[in-house]
């Protein structure tokens, strides 16, 4: 039983990481992907082409998943519940957001 527990505690925590990084990227606070040139391999660039397609793709894929979660509990075809799941992963970044100023002000969950 107590392993069952850590699994669905590891999932929850997994969940809510994917949901503020979701939230994060549609704030447009996405991490920004660096590449080198050829003309000199040390050289970095920053290529917002790049990190915008990459957070596009991630982005699509935690909404992916979080509609496929919702389909657990929400009969309606993928294409009518995006919407709320959407809103279900912004609810629980809020919620992650909320823990993460608990733990950094040292209250009990």
């Amino acid at each position: 039983m107590e392993e069952h527990l850590q699994r669905l505690l590891l999932a929850g925590t997994l969940g809510l990481a994917m949901a503020r990084k979701a939230a994060a990227i549609l704030e447009g606070e996405g991490v920004t992907h660096a590449t080198a040139t050829v003309q000199d391999p040390t050289a970095i660039i920053q290529d917002p082409a790049v990190s915008e397609a990459h957070e596009g793709a991630v982005l699509r894929a935690i909404l992916d998943a979080a509609n496929e979660c919702l389909g657990h509990f929400d009969d309606r075809p993928p294409g009518e519940r995006w919407c709320d799941a959407l809103l279900h992963l912004l609810d629980l970044a809020a919620f992650a957001a909320d823990l993460g100023a608990m733990e950094c002000r040292g209250e009990r969950r």
